[in-house]
């Protein structure tokens, strides 16, 4: 009865179009005024115990490292590289989108971050080309979800920090997975080429190759920086968080692209960013502990269990749940909700707790691309001049896609396990 009244408050702010963070919060605290006996002085402990993290410093850190690195004009740099790589293959500039979002992935962790600045790049130039605007807003939005998955990850990090999974290990488990889902958007791109337009650009020679690479080194060595030191034990990820955002200020002054003015406006955006998410995490302490409080975790799991032994439907049930969630909650907010009562689920059937966690941001990540909220595709359709509405049936095929791809990444968890396996040392 508790769960169900949370619930029911929870939904009904929701709908009132109370900020989620708020509606979480308060939601926990008229159940703890009206049903229990417990002091309200446990709300503002639980509140920031649930921010007393020191991997959660990390999140400004990649945020602000993120930003530095594009205005500094590595953005172009990667266009370059990625154009010399895969310009002359069927698809041309829809390849060079994706193999762009690939690479800057690596940097940025972030799917906005990612749609903004590729697709500030991209858009034009391919419809210059004579590309189909919607077509290219699709490849834009879809290839944008792989920002989160490749490391370093925004979500990776959140999930490492609420769990106490390794981050090291999480940001290792997203290389494959990631991988996987740009090679089917290339492939998709490759069979479509006829129908989205533009054309191939003659096949690059090894020294351009060579030059372009040498321009967008700076940036490709980052995240092997950033992996390699954590998993060697050089540093945790909050300090590999220092590490990049020195390693990006260095960087924009050599290019002298950092200004004080410019400079200054970065690490305030980071600022905000961070504390919408934290207050977000705060939000989510409270209904979070609620529920853990009822033994609601354990009830799910109890009813998961007489609906089916079998871990795989038990996953697939979860997949189905978390797009539906993803479609109407933005992909933090989903994330910090679903993550402690699902873990404990994954636990009971056995599923690898690191494979778990990939399933999991890879589902919040498909919801954040799939209507009616759709953020990262709406921002694509800004950002490209482009209809939302006249985006979405060309967007579906991107869709199945990559929902292809998480299939494949649920039921074969190697792809997720493999890297942290060989290279992580990983016993999972």
């Amino acid at each position: 009865m508790t769960i169900a009244a949370l619930f029911g408050i929870f939904t009904i702010l929701l709908l009132a179009g109370v900020p989620i963070a708020f509606a979480m919060g308060l939601s926990a605290v008229v159940i703890l005024v009206t049903t229990s006996t417990v002091p309200l002085l446990v709300l503002p402990q639980r509140f920031f115990s649930s921010l007393d993290s020191f991997p959660l410093m990390a999140i400004p850190l990649f945020i602000l490292a993120g930003a530095l690195m594009n205005v500094s004009g590595i953005t172009e740099a990667i266009v370059r590289f990625a154009r010399a790589l895969v310009g002359h293959v069927r698809g041309g500039l829809g390849q060079v989108n994706i193999m762009t979002s690939l690479l800057f992935s690596g940097i940025s962790g972030s799917a906005a971050a990612d749609v903004a600045a590729v697709g500030s790049m991209m858009l034009p130039a391919m419809k210059k080309e004579g590309y189909r605007p919607e077509h290219s807003v699709a490849i834009t939005a879809a290839s944008a979800m792989l920002g989160p998955i490749i490391p370093p990850s925004l979500l990776m990090v959140l999930y490492g920090a609420m769990t106490g999974l390794s981050i090291g290990t999480l940001f290792l488990a997203g290389i494959l997975p990631g991988l996987v889902l740009g090679g089917f958007l290339m492939v998709w791109v490759w069979i479509t080429a006829d129908r989205i337009g533009g054309e191939r650009h003659p096949r690059a020679r090894m020294g351009e190759i060579a030059v372009s690479f040498g321009f967008a080194l700076p940036a490709l060595f980052l995240p092997v920086l950033i992996i390699g030191g954590i998993q060697s034990g050089f540093f945790t990820a909050t300090e590999a968080g220092v590490l990049a955002v020195v390693y990006a200020l260095l960087f924009g002054v050599v290019t002298g692209k950092l200004r004080f003015h410019n400079t200054f406006h970065f690490f305030r955006e980071a600022m905000i960013s961070t504390s919408s998410i934290l207050i977000i995490l705060g939000g989510a302490a409270l209904f979070s502990w609620l529920i853990a409080r009822e033994g609601f975790p354990a009830q799910l799991a109890m009813a998961l269990e007489g609906l089916t032994e079998s871990r795989y439907l038990a996953l697939l049930l979860i997949i189905v749940a978390l797009l539906l969630l993803g479609m109407f909650v933005e992909t933090i907010s989903a994330l910090i909700l679903v993550t402690p009562m699902l873990a404990p689920i994954a636990q009971t059937y056995g599923l690898d707790p690191i494979h778990f966690a990939t399933v999991v941001i890879v589902c919040v990540l498909l919801g954040s691309i799939t209507p009616p909220v759709a953020i990262i595709l709406i921002l694509a359709c800004n950002i490209g001049g482009v209809s939302y509405a006249r985006t979405i049936r060309p967007f579906m095929p991107y869709f199945m896609i990559i929902l292809a791809g998480l299939l494949v990444i649920a039921f074969v968890p190697q792809v997720s396990l493999f890297i942290p396996r060989t290279f992580g040392g990983y016993g999972g």
